[in-house]
């Protein structure tokens, strides 16, 4: 007997065949594998329900697409810790894993990436561009290859850097005339790196040696503008900016969804490829999963699925009580209600208690 799990659509399955069969909460099949959705209606109808996919026999023990992101992301800092040595081949196993997560459960890796347990901003960096760039990437029509090489990239680009990285983010200085130099050549030293460790694999380093160019030639360090610069490295460009926008540093907060958008589209206007930019938020919409709300109640309450351009999501899952304490049990909120509208865009205090994230994402 199978077991029904979980699963979420966006509008990035739009005209792609789903990965797997889609049931309701009451185990009717509504769409079978493989089928494309060219209907935006259609889509919006599935994606505003609860939907399962088949998760194997009822006695197997399933693990949490939280969980196994937590798992990747502990086996990518083991992978890339300089004793004994930057394993390639765990990155490559690990671009796949990422990849398929990405596909079946896209809220749980755009939401939670940023949010990881792991000590290094630098590599949760890394981890939120993979996650974000690969949804991308799909929603551009981009095949399985393009896809696994785009979050190979994104988790190599910044090997190098990421020490410099950390100690900048902890500080309210910027970086310093040698910092400076080491910022500029860190894409083609990552890829020196990645050859001396065997990598061969042309596209990863290419890849990795643009992923600071901009399509008018103000990028680094290679100056390449226009069609010099693949698909894959613009998409990882835009999504290597938008997520650091959307993330804390000792000097700044982090922006909200539409004020990334709004500092994208003027502060990068002319060097980011404004097609990958409309299609990105196109993708998000205003309230992107992950995003953190303030209810009419003044309770704190996350975005945990997928409502594309809607101007009001539907549901959120609220995780703090008015008072900021964490709630008991997270509590999923109806917003098109009085009670819980949706009042604007908030932030987790600095220093919160623990929350039970496991249980926020079941619920939402």
């Amino acid at each position: 007997m199978l077991t029904l799990l979980p699963v979420e659509i966006g509008p990035h399955y739009l005209d792609q065949p789903l990965p797997c069969d889609l049931y309701n909460r009451n185990g009717v099949l509504l769409a079978r594998s493989g089928t494309i959705i060219r209907d935006q209606e259609r889509l919006a109808h599935l994606s505003g329900q609860r939907l399962y996919r088949p998760g194997g026999h009822a006695d197997d023990t399933s693990v949490s697409p939280l969980a196994t992101l937590e798992a990747i992301a502990r086996k990518y800092a083991g992978a890339i810790t300089p004793a004994p040595g930057l394993d390639v081949d765990a990155i490559a196993a690990l671009s796949l894993e990422l990849r398929q997560l990405a596909q079946e459960h896209p809220e749980v890796c755009i939401g939670m990436a940023q949010r990881l347990p792991l000590p290094s901003l630098a590599q949760r960096h890394s981890l939120f561009v993979a996650s974000m760039a690969v949804i991308m990437a799909r929603h551009a029509g981009l095949d399985a290859e393009q896809q696994v090489n785009i979050v190979r990239a994104a988790l190599a680009m910044n090997l190098v850097s990421m020490p410099l990285q950390d100690q900048l983010a902890a500080s309210a200085a910027g970086p310093d005339a040698p910092q400076h130099e080491i910022l500029f050549h860190h894409p083609l030293e990552a890829c020196a790196l990645l050859v001396k460790a065997g990598v061969t694999d042309a596209a990863w380093l290419v890849l990795v040696a643009q992923h600071h160019e901009n399509v008018d030639g103000s990028g680094y360090p290679m100056g390449l503008k226009g069609d010099q610069i693949c698909p894959e490295a613009r998409i990882l460009r835009a999504a290597d900016v938008w997520c650091a926008l959307l993330s804390q540093r000792h000097n700044r907060l982090a922006r909200y969804p539409t004020q990334a958008f709004q500092e994208g589209f003027a502060r990068e206007r002319g060097r980011l490829d404004d097609s990958v930019l409309l299609a990105l938020r196109h993708l998000l919409g205003p309230f992107p999963p992950g995003t953190l709300v303030r209810l009419a109640n003044r309770e704190t309450a996350m975005i945990t699925r997928w409502f594309g351009n809607r101007h009001t999501p539907g549901y959120a899952v609220s995780l703090l009580r008015s008072n900021g304490l964490p709630m008991t049990q997270p509590q999923r909120r109806n917003t098109t209600t009085t009670s819980y509208a949706i009042r604007g865009y908030t932030y987790l205090p600095l220093y919160h208690d623990p929350i039970d994230w496991e249980s926020v994402w079941a619920l939402g």
